[in-house]
């Protein structure tokens, strides 16, 4: 049996560790997981970090510290402002965090969930719900039964729904009416300028690497800051990005990024409404659509990640990565240069695909292989297709489903 086959990928064993934990664990609490289920190669500490970065749902919370984002929203609560339409038609419009609030699997692959939620209406029925598309946005379908309770309650638009994770891996929610007049307006703006506040800290923060920080990125890390535990929460966060930060979203409506220091002040800023919409109020605000989605990183805290350093232009993640092991090891000498680099690891992955497409290699070969992963601190197993096509780490088994 091949060695593919044995083992488990990087990123499957990452996936099974941080959503079997309900708390967040160490880089070093992970490597001892997924030493029990394979070897542990001398890249293994950089094939873990890369792994995070290809899971939307590994979540880091602190340096070198990652949680699940399905457990990470246990508790938390998100303010919704209900619109006329969403009242009369019984659906909520789905914001990119909103998005991954009840459907925390989705940004991986763009897989729809086909799960049906549970969704409690606070003072009425208990409701199953699903994805659905409206308006050419993603929607959650809650039916008749829910215009039917925000009636019995005397709601209306510009009222807010106030959305509570229950538990997110059993896809459990309660929703709860707050209307317009008893709104906490100060303590609101205080966790407004909180996440204003850190959402400017964390693009600042990738502008060395990401131009633009997706939305549904950018939201995963949020909610692993814990901004949005407590009983009041903030505004939608679009709205609350637009109007209290320094964030811009860009033509393509793709994410966000820093205002250039020459642009206009904020009355004069190109908006989030008019970007997708076009609209200027709240509820206009926060029903930006959802655009089509690249494929998606998780974050590492700048302190503790090889990926981040300080380099000239001629560099890569990768190079980066090469020199951060270079520089553990103490090897004498120089390091390879960066074209260098990615010569030898293109010959590293030539001889990998040789042994997949003709199932063995020569001794010489596979000591070459040997010879190449410790000279560039790659794990081999990093670099090896597992084919991890049939592998759902949510488990309702979705089928593929592009945008």
């Amino acid at each position: 049996m091949e060695k593919s086959e044995r083992y488990p990928s990087y990123a499957t064993c990452v996936a099974r560790a941080l959503s079997a934990s309900e708390q967040p664990l160490t880089i070093d609490g992970l490597l001892s997981v997924i030493g029990r289920q394979r070897p542990l190669g001398a890249g293994a500490r950089r094939a873990v970090y890369r792994a995070v970065r290809e899971l939307y749902q590994a979540v880091p919370v602190a340096p070198s510290r990652v949680g699940w984002l399905s457990h990470l929203l246990q508790g938390n609560t998100f303010r919704h402002p209900l619109t006329a339409e969403e009242v009369r038609r019984g659906y909520l419009l789905l914001d990119e965090l909103e998005h991954a609030v009840f459907f925390p699997q989705f940004f991986q692959n763009q897989r729809p969930d086909l799960r049906r939620l549970t969704i409690e209406l606070m003072g009425g029925p208990v409701l199953k719900a699903e994805a659905a598309i409206e308006r050419k946005m993603w929607a959650l379908h809650l039916g008749s039964a829910f215009s039917a309770w925000i009636d019995a309650q005397g709601g209306q638009s510009r009222d807010d729904i106030m959305i509570t994770v229950r538990d997110a891996v059993a896809g459990s929610y309660i929703l709860r009416l707050q209307p317009r007049e008893s709104r906490d307006e100060e303590a609101i703006q205080e966790q407004n300028l909180r996440v204003a506040l850190a959402a400017e800290e964390i693009v600042a923060s990738r502008r060395r690497s990401d131009k633009i920080v997706p939305t549904w990125e950018l939201a995963a890390l949020l909610i692993g800051r814990d901004l949005f535990r407590g009983a009041i929460p903030p505004d939608d966060l679009h709205m609350v990005l637009h109007k209290f930060s320094t964030l811009r979203i860009p033509k393509d409506g793709a994410g966000y990024t820093i205002e250039p220091p020459a642009a206009p002040t904020i009355a004069g800023r190109q908006t989030p409404g008019q970007n997708r919409t076009g609209g200027q109020n709240r509820g206009e605000l926060r029903a930006a659509p959802q655009r089509d989605f690249p494929e998606p990183t998780a974050w590492i805290n700048d302190e503790d990640d090889p990926f981040e350093m300080d380099s000239g232009e001629d560099t890569c993640p990768d190079y980066e990565s090469y020199l951060e092991g270079y520089r553990m090891a103490g090897d004498p000498g120089a390091p390879l240069s960066h074209s260098d680099y990615h010569l030898l690891e293109a010959e590293l992955e030539t001889l990998l695909g040789l042994e997949q497409e003709f199932g063995y290699l020569l001794p010489e070969q596979s000591k070459r292989v040997e010879d190449l992963a410790e000279r560039l601190f790659i794990d081999p197993d990093s670099l090896r297709d597992f084919d991890d096509s049939d592998e759902d780490f949510d488990d309702d088994q979705s089928p593929f489903w592009k945008n």
